[in-house]
């Protein structure tokens, strides 16, 4: 069953309470970010809540333009009544959410009963209208301009309901003293470029390029870089990944994995660039403008691409959503370049 959805403008002029909604991955929450400064910049009076999910939250630990943090647990159903009903009592003028093709968004925004529920990433479609239930969920789906790529499309739906759109660049914050106690733990040595290496997301073995081929890339640099240093970067869950490398002896490799996303984010602060297979630490680099040298598909490049000045990228020839059969001299040719012009940009021959 379908419904067509009745585009209604909404008024933000009478908007004292928001409550954002995004309760996906820490990837997704990250490209959100530009999103919620500009939302604060248009609406400095506005008491701005978000909506967070158990698992992207930390992406906007201590995010200056939010007021508070509500946590969405998918895991404890126990939970989500009393969330429910802390939500209703405080009376949001409107919902703006940002996983509107989320069902359980869909219905989160419409269990907090404001009288605007506005949808930010589309609603799956039939024939052309808006499947049930996700159409009766929003006031509005506001149209963007054009833009494919997920942080620019999001800033034009907002500009088309009157917040004007910002820079894109992302917000993500590490405190300052584990940015110092990293910087100490993982001093700079003049003359020498530090390249972390991310190998994780173990769970998806389609959207991580082979762990061999990272080992392979690792050797080959370190064989005729003479300057560089590489450290292999994981999350807590992708351990075991650290495997692949037990037999690597050599005096310029060594092995990072960051407790915390904070954590892992004030080590990146250290490097020249990050090699990664994964759109959730390529954003953590980019909030942090460390240079992103991503091996990803060709709809993943540009859809959550970054856009740093220095960042680059390699993809399959066709668009199939698999990376391991990227070549790995395509990834080689990638580093290798950004090794070259990062040296010209420190002598200042760039």
């Amino acid at each position: 069953m379908t419904q067509e959805l009745l585009p209604r403008e909404p008024d933000i002029s009478r908007w004292r309470k928001l409550i954002l909604v995004r309760t996906d991955r820490i990837g997704d929450m990250l490209v959100t970010t530009p999103c919620i400064r500009a939302i604060r910049q248009a609406l400095p009076e506005v008491r701005l809540d978000m909506l967070a999910s158990a698992h992207n939250v930390p992406a906007i630990y201590g995010n200056p333009y939010l007021d508070n943090i509500h946590i969405f647990d998918r895991k404890s159903p126990l939970s989500w009544p009393g969330l429910v009903l802390r939500l209703r009592a405080e009376r949001y003028d409107a919902a703006l959410v940002f996983n509107s093709n989320s069902r359980s968004a869909g219905f989160l925004s419409m269990l907090l009963e404001t009288p605007e529920r506005i949808g930010f990433s589309g609603a799956p479609m039939r024939n052309g209208s808006v499947r049930w239930g996700y159409g009766g969920a929003y006031t509005r789906l506001p149209q963007g301009a054009g833009s494919v790529q997920v942080t620019l499309e999001m800033l034009e739906k907002l500009n088309s309901i009157g917040i004007p759109a910002s820079s894109p660049h992302m917000d993500f914050i590490v405190p300052e003293v584990l940015t110092l106690a990293m910087r100490q733990r993982f001093p700079s040595v003049p003359g020498r470029l530090r390249l972390a290496i991310f190998v994780g997301n173990i769970k998806k073995v389609t959207k991580r390029w082979p762990l061999e081929k990272f080992r392979a890339l690792s050797l080959r640099l370190l064989e005729t870089e003479e300057d560089l240093e590489i450290v292999i970067l994981t999350g807590p869950s992708d351990r075991p990944l650290l495997q692949g490398f037990s037999d690597v002896r050599h005096p310029r490799i060594s092995y990072f994995t960051g407790s915390t996303l904070q954590e892992s984010g004030a080590f990146l602060q250290t490097c020249c660039a990050m090699v990664a297979g994964s759109s959730g630490p390529t954003h953590v680099a980019a909030a942090l403008d460390v240079p992103v040298l991503s091996v990803t598909t060709q709809y993943s490049a540009t859809v959550w691409g970054t856009l740093g000045k220095y960042d680059d990228c390699v993809t399959p020839d066709t668009d199939i959503p698999d990376m391991r059969g990227i070549a790995m001299e395509a990834v080689e040719g990638m580093v290798r370049k950004f090794l070259q012009e990062e040296r010209e940009r420190r002598t200042g021959r760039s």
